[in-house]
């Protein structure tokens, strides 16, 4: 799934029952003759200027990228030219025709901009390594030196095997990670003690990234915890109980805290799925 589709998912909880309603929605003009009267104040079209005033703000739907989720605080109004002050709350310059035939939220401070950095929060800073994906790969192995360039992607290698006559025989392996670019360029170098010159075959671990295709429940975990970023929760709700059913602090939760209890749930379910395809434990019995 997409990042613009997670965006929506984000979106979907935070307009849900509840949390907050829809945002009034502004159509922009075909032709948006953009104006860059000095940076950072803009002017533009809309199709219908009496639905704004100075003072409202203004954010772009159905953006493509993070870098096309602009958001804008409108300064004044003649007839349905918009004059604003762009890049408001740190979202980004527009550029040529990017508000052509744009759809505007009004008076939505949780913009798209703002959803894209807390999915980019949650793809950096909460899933590795406890939620993680399985790479293999073959790998042809260096005798001189056993030194083999991987991919940068590359956070951990999990085993590594080569097919001996037939049988399958885990070599010893180790793996250095940022290490200099004139001795790796990918800065991931992987020591492989191969037994011949045959093909390592090794499993990895790597980082989610925005451009993988994620499961169902990964999806649902990734836009559940953005939604709760935007909304103001703090990495410190991870540590809170979880309320009984008749708690008066369960009734006083407010949509961020109930979100992020959601969101550590998923998690956890998640962790517990990936933990259970870990087979390379042994148990010996005497």
């Amino acid at each position: 799934m997409a990042t613009t589709d997670i965006v929506q998912r984000v979106k979907t909880l935070l307009y849900g029952s509840g949390i907050g309603e829809k945002p009034v929605l502004i159509l922009g003009a075909a032709d948006a003759s953009e104006s860059l009267a000095g940076t950072p104040i803009i002017t533009f079209d809309i199709a219908d200027g009496t639905q704004v005033a100075a003072g409202d703000v203004l954010s772009v739907v159905g953006a493509a990228t993070a870098a096309d989720a602009h958001m804008f605080y409108v300064t004044g109004v003649s007839t349905n030219t918009i004059t604003a002050y762009e890049g408001y709350l740190g979202s980004p310059f527009t550029a040529a025709n990017d508000l052509d035939s744009a759809v505007f939220e009004l008076g939505h401070t949780k913009s798209e901009h703002f959803i894209y950095q807390a999915i980019e929060t949650i793809f950096t800073t909460m899933l590795f390594p406890d939620i993680h994906k399985y790479a293999t790969y073959s790998i042809t192995p260096d005798l001189s030196d056993y030194q083999v360039e991987v991919a940068a992607v590359v956070e951990s290698i999990e085993s590594a095997w080569q097919n001996i006559g037939g049988q399958k025989v885990q070599i010893p392996f180790e793996l250095q990670k940022h290490v200099h670019t004139t001795v790796s360029s990918t800065g991931s170098l992987a020591q492989l003690f191969a037994i011949d010159g045959s093909s390592v075959f090794v499993t990895t671990r790597e980082k989610y990234l925005e451009a993988d295709t994620l499961s169902e429940a990964l999806t649902q975990c990734i836009a559940t915890g953005a939604a709760a970023l935007v909304l103001g929760a703090t990495r410190a709700h991870t540590d809170m109980e979880a309320a009984s059913k008749d708690s008066q602090f369960r009734g006083q939760r407010n949509p961020a805290d109930q979100l992020w209890r959601d969101f550590v749930t998923i998690r956890s379910s998640i962790i517990e799925d990936l933990a259970s395809q870990v087979d390379w434990f042994e148990i010996r019995r005497g």
